[in-house]
């Protein structure tokens, strides 16, 4: 095998496949490997270990076809440290030779006898906006369950209906529903995913925001979720279906609703986490014009900032966890919030709002427990 390419082109390339090769201390060897196809003009680079695989194909001039199997990581940062311009990759009995100038590196293949073969990717399902949908899935991904004491909830679900694709994330103590556009194809609807939260906002980073994504959901065997461009194709081995029924817990009925300035509640937030922590809890005192942002709990430092606010039925004082308020808030993508609550520690609800006197918007809910002040 032997073909010329950009330094450039190749670097990315190499940087977005090799994320899904195993260290060198995999089980499977050859799961480090980066699965390299030269022919016809057209380089393909495979990385895959079980969890998720990527595949991306570049243009470049082949001088002679063929394939092989190389250390993924080590060649994507040997790509990635080599100057602008081009470079030649050969390979000649069990080794590869990089070439751009006077740099040169010679790396040893990996036997491709051992290599799996990657599952068929499922048909396409439809089409979303890829800056959209990563923003959700990042989103996502700090909401989702990070321990792996219910596997199901260290996931996001993605349901697929025919005019929209709703991504659902949850701690137990917690919910994020985010509605997003999208344009459906053929495929048989309604489907719907539980995909790694963390694994799927990354592989949306790795595609990129500036295209439109291709998703499909099945697959023979296990289940996968696909992500694709023109030129870059991600998948995921799925989690457990049996997600549970969140959207029956968001709560309809409440003693009072505050709706305040976005942004401005989520400055004072963060002023507030300056002498509290992120997780600790912040007391709001909701009054008819305004609310009071405060630390909560008997500690000797304490920050507290009045924001205007409309109030809707009774005022109390709730606490929350501020740090799931900023995420919630971040949710939101909303120029006003409005905090539906009630008495005790019963669950609120957060949703969005494109004006103080608009009607709440229909694509984004967030769910949030209080805790408990003392008293």
């Amino acid at each position: 095998m032997r073909f010329t390419c950009d330094t450039a082109q190749l670097g990315r390339s190499a940087a977005f496949a090799a994320r899904h090769t195993a260290g060198n201390g995999a089980s499977i060897p050859s799961l480090s490997g980066l699965r390299m196809s030269a022919r016809e003009d057209v380089v393909r680079l495979t990385g895959y270990d079980y969890e998720a695989s990527s595949v991306v194909s570049f243009p470049a001039e082949v001088g002679e076809a063929g394939e092989l199997l190389l250390p993924g990581r080590v060649f994507a940062e040997i790509v990635r440290a080599l100057p602008a311009g081009s470079v030649e990759i050969s390979a000649a009995g069990g080794t590869v030779e990089i070439a751009a100038g006077t740099i040169e590196f010679t790396l040893p293949t990996l036997p491709m006898a051992d290599y799996p073969e990657l599952p068929a990717p499922p048909a396409p399902t439809g089409v979303v906006d890829g800056g959209s949908f990563a923003k959700v899935a990042a989103q996502m991904a700090r909401i989702a369950l990070r321990e792996h004491v219910i596997p199901v909830l260290s996931g996001t679900l993605c349901e697929f209906a025919a005019d929209s694709l709703t991504m659902t994330a949850s701690d137990r103590f917690r919910v994020a529903i985010r509605e997003l556009p999208w344009k459906p194809t053929d495929a048989d609807l309604p489907a719907r995913a539980v995909a790694p939260a963390r694994l799927l906002a990354e592989a949306a980073k790795g595609l990129g925001s500036d295209d439109v994504l291709t998703a499909g959901v099945g697959g023979a065997g296990d289940p996968l979720l696909s992500l694709g461009t023109d030129d870059r194709l991600t998948t995921l081995r799925l989690l457990d279906d049996t997600y549970p029924a969140l959207r029956s817990k968001v709560p309809t009925s409440f003693v009072g609703a505050v709706t305040l300035d976005a942004e401005l509640l989520a400055a004072a937030l963060r002023r507030v986490c300056i002498v509290a922590d992120r997780y600790a809890a912040v007391e709001l005192s909701i009054g008819s014009d305004e609310v009071v942002v405060g630390a909560a709990g008997d500690v000797d430092t304490r920050g507290r900032e009045r924001l205007p606010a409309d109030l809707d039925g009774s005022g109390t004082t709730v606490g929350f966890n501020a740090g799931y308020l900023l995420d919630g808030l971040d949710v939101l993508d909303a120029p006003y919030a409005r905090l539906s609550f009630n008495e005790g520690v019963r669950p609120a609800l957060l949703t969005g709002r494109d004006s103080p006197d608009a009607d709440d918007r229909a694509d984004v809910r967030y769910v949030a427990m209080p805790r408990r002040l003392a008293s």
